[in-house]
């Protein structure tokens, strides 16, 4: 009796441990299996992206106006900028001091030829900053002799020197400084003597009337000037260069005898629009611009 009862309950165990095995395979599996939250995913570029998800076998690569490399996908027609070849034009592509340049305006004496009775000569210096910036210092001489049409007087100014200060800006600086588009402006100021001889009444009722003179008188006179012209490479370092310009005088330009007719460097007064037309030698100066490089380098 003893025997049958322990035969059962070895029986039980064993029909409970095999159970037991067999339920335990499939609750390792469960944990196994159990869903885990994933972590957030980065935000991807979506240009990066398509870069990388684009089969480089149909990919063709063009560029756009801004010189930027567009790679096109052959098969879906999808464009987008390939980021590790973008570039960039640096602000000002040509060095600090790029060139210096001499000129003479010989538009006075042209004129002259043409009959004027005013002006001589003047030259200017010019330093080239970044091919933008132009600083301008200019010297010149002029003289006055003429009688005006219709008038009762002639006018003279002796050779007196004159003196003019200011700047150019080059629009196109990022461009080939053989060619220039610029606007300026200057200050000058002029230290002369004049006199007016041979004035006759215009009242001959009477008969001639003798004539009298204003003499010598030193004078000094301040004005300003706006100008925009062009200028153009003709051969080797040679250039020309033509100028409109408006001015107006700012302070002096009379005595207690009257007002100064013609004022060297700024011309008849009156007369608010000028021009000139330069003869230009360039001396070139570590003019190599600088190219376009990535976005990741340096730019410098």
């Amino acid at each position: 009796m003893m025997k049958v009862k322990v035969l059962r309950y070895l029986a039980f165990m064993a029909c409970f441990l095999g159970v037991l095995l067999a339920a335990t395979p499939d609750a390792a599996a469960q944990r196994r299996v159990t869903p885990v939250e994933p972590a957030p995913a980065k935000p991807v570029n979506p240009a990066q992206q398509n870069e990388k998800e684009a089969d480089r076998t149909h990919v063709v690569e063009r560029q756009d106006a801004a010189g930027n490399v567009v790679l096109v996908d052959t098969l879906t027609g999808k464009e987008w900028v390939d980021s590790a070849a973008i570039r960039k034009v640096p602000k000002m592509i040509f060095p600090l001091i790029d060139g210096v340049s001499i000129g003479v305006n010989i538009w006075d004496p042209v004129m002259r030829l043409l009959g004027q009775h005013y002006g001589l000569i003047d030259f200017w210096g010019e330093l080239s900053m970044h091919n933008r910036y132009k600083p301008v210092f200019e010297f010149g001489l002029g003289v006055c002799n003429d009688t005006p049409d219709g008038m009762n007087y002639t006018y003279k100014s002796k050779m007196a020197p004159y003196f003019k200060i200011g700047a150019n800006y080059n629009v196109f600086y990022n461009s080939n400084p053989d060619y220039q588009l610029l606007v300026g402006a200057r200050y000058g100021i002029s230290f002369f003597s004049f006199e007016v001889t041979d004035i006759t009444s215009p009242d001959d009722y009477w008969g001639p009337q003798p004539s009298y003179s204003i003499p010598l008188q030193n004078c000094t006179a301040g004005y300003f000037e706006l100008c925009a012209g062009i200028k153009v490479k003709i051969v080797k370092n040679i250039s020309l260069g033509w100028q409109v310009k408006y001015h107006s005088l700012l302070h002096g330009g009379s005595t207690s005898a009257g007002e100064a007719m013609y004022i060297p460097g700024f011309g008849k007064r009156g007369s608010a629009i000028t021009g000139s037309f330069s003869v230009i030698y360039t001396l070139p100066l570590n003019r190599s611009p600088r190219k376009t490089v990535n976005t990741e380098g340096d730019d410098s």
